[in-house]
């Protein structure tokens, strides 16, 4: 029988590790499959044409939110053209629903519940045999058009007894693309949004089997590991070791860990502060301060735990921070988000995720909250408006996020924002809602702005919009020209914020001076004009601007300049003195 496994990605730079962890266990157990991946971005009849060349008998499509509805269009599709093919589902976005899936879409012939390693396999092989696959645990089906079967979530009870999902990969094939891998199953937690605490049972792959894979991984040459574990840190017994073993490490790799922050014990801390910059990085979800709503969520936050152990990793400076706050929740209004907003921003995240609330099929709150919300009916089932929160405010927080994206999050004008932070300090939010009240007025939630333009549109809002004096005005624009000149790395010209180059008749000695110069930049190395022209940008600091980045290392006693050189994915900067002072 011949049998494919698809799914439509959210993104070409994802990878499903779904279909790796299917397509090997088919493998260990007998079964030949074919595996493709596509994604949501596609031309729907492209990729029509492109699983039609594998003449399938049985098509399994994996289902998430973000590609329910575009996957049972192409499953309507491959029945037009091929209505003998036998269509099964799977994923947890059919896994809680099987029964009404299979009365909405007369297409799909099975839904398969669960965890597939063991179901799928099982399920091919009844197939091939001549049963309709009914009787194997887990399996719902459409048999002559009756539905039946078993309508039990499945799980693999022994982590250690599924193939590693990448043991014939040829890794150079997904070079650029995010590489997902899993240590453990399950969540010790019930927060009412989410699907992975349905029951407080987590499942661990043994620690020598994941340092053996994670070796794999480092062997091959991999740039990231994204665990995809709910809560890699809620057994100090198994998430120790993996992180000893990362800090090991003697290659260029990153391992992205999402962690609940308030299980991380000081003995964490002092493990992770052994880590090289930029070996790891943390994803926290924190989603709401306000008391009434973690209740309705069952979630429990220890803020001043929160707080000391956010203060104590943001001093290793070595590992990006990513925290998380969902809109939407019960019982939050908008200004209860404000201070959850607040809250979280005071924290000093690299990056602060302002996700909406996903009212998932076999979630609590779609469960227990029927009619405080209103929104999409199809994937992702994203909220439009609840009863503390009206439509009005969640399309404006849709196009705050935007700019909060742009601006803080995307790290291209750290020096600016972290200045802005401390002046609008404790009402982080009303810089953004500033901002956001500007750009709606100048209609830019309607344009595709450039990275240029975007930089015009801060420095008319540190001119026109935010509340500053004339220094901080000209501050303000001093940090934006930093940031300007280090991220885009000189590609972006700053003129326009009455930046520039100090004259040569005061810098070509500088750059004569190798030894001199090293001092400071000790990379520095005097080749020719062009190449000095090409790879240095160097300008003088106003008292201001060097007080402000003495916050991140030495200054110059007396009158400086910025030296910024141009290195393979930004510019680095320092300040050096005017020829012949001293630090």
């Amino acid at each position: 029988m011949n049998t494919l496994l698809t799914i439509l990605n959210s993104k070409f730079i994802q990878s499903s590790l779904a279909l790796r962890c299917l397509s090997t266990a088919c493998e260990h157990q007998g079964v030949d499959v074919a595996v493709a991946e596509y994604t949501i971005n596609q031309n729907v009849y492209d990729i029509l044409r492109h699983i039609a060349s594998f003449r399938a008998d049985a098509i399994g499509f994996s289902c998430y939110i973000w590609n329910i509805d575009m996957t049972c269009h192409l499953i309507d599709l491959v029945k037009q053209v091929f209505p003998d093919t036998k269509i099964f589902v799977g994923g947890p976005e059919v896994s809680y629903t099987a029964r009404q899936i299979l009365e909405d879409y007369e297409h799909i012939d099975y839904v398969l519940q669960g965890e597939g390693e063991d179901m799928v396999p099982a399920f091919l092989k009844s197939l091939a045999a001549g049963r309709d696959g009914t009787e194997v645990p887990g399996v719902l089906g459409r048999v002559h058009g009756v539905i039946q079967g078993d309508e039990t979530f499945q799980e693999v009870e022994d982590l250690d007894s599924l193939p590693f999902p990448y043991e014939h990969q040829d890794f150079r094939e997904l070079d650029h693309r995010i590489m997902y891998y899993e240590s453990s199953r399950g969540c010790p937690f019930h927060c009412q949004y989410c699907l992975s605490g349905m029951n407080d049972r987590v499942r661990f792959r043994s620690v020598p089997l994941v340092l053996k894979e994670l070796q794999a991984f480092v062997d091959a040459g991999v740039h990231q590991v994204k665990f995809v574990d709910r809560t890699f840190n809620c057994s100090p017994a198994h998430h120790r070791p993996l992180i000893e073993y990362m800090i090991g490490v003697d290659k260029p790799i990153n391992f992205h860990l999402e962690i609940e922050p308030g299980v991380l014990t000081d003995d964490d801390i002092d493990l992770l502060a052994r880590a090289p910059k930029g070996r790891i990085q943390l994803e926290m979800g924190i989603q709401t301060t306000y008391e009434p709503t973690l209740q309705a969520i069952h979630r429990h936050n220890d803020w001043p735990r929160i707080t000391h152990i956010m203060e104590r990793l943001v001093a290793l400076g070595t590992m990006h921070l990513h925290l998380d706050l969902i809109v939407g929740l019960p019982y939050e209004d908008y200004d209860h988000l404000r201070q959850s907003f607040n809250d979280i921003y005071a924290l000093r995240p690299h990056k602060l995720q302002i996700g909406f609330l996903k009212l998932l099929k076999g979630s609590g709150i779609r469960r227990d909250y029927p009619g405080d919300y209103r929104y999409d009916p199809q994937g992702p089932y994203e909220v439009l408006a609840t009863t503390w929160l009206p439509y009005e405010k969640v399309a404006y927080l849709k196009v705050l996020e935007d700019v909060f994206e742009r601006t803080y999050n995307s790290g291209k004008f750290t020096y600016l924002f972290n200045w802005l932070g401390r002046l609008f300090a404790p009402d982080y939010m009303k810089l953004y809602e500033a901002l956001t009240g500007e750009w709606l007025v100048l209609h830019n939630d309607q344009k595709a702005l450039s990275d240029e333009s975007l930089c015009h549109f801060l420095c008319h809002c540190l001119e026109e919009v935010l509340p500053l004096t004339a220094d901080q005005k000209a501050l303000a624009k001093e940090l934006l020209a930093l940031d300007m000149l280090t991220f885009f790395r000189f590609r972006l010209q700053a003129g326009f914020l009455g930046w520039s180059e100090a004259p040569r008749s005061e810098t070509d000695a500088i750059f004569r001076d190798e030894a001199w110069l090293q001092t400071y930049a000790k990379d520095y190395r005097f080749t020719n004009w062009r190449d000095i022209k090409m790879r240095y940008r160097i300008w003088p600091a106003s008292p201001a601007l060097k007080a402000e980045l003495s916050r991140y290392g030495a200054v110059p006693a007396d009158d400086a300049y910025v030296l910024a050189e141009k290195k393979k994915d930004r510019a680095d900067w320092c300040l050096i003195p005017v020829k012949g002072e001293s630090l």
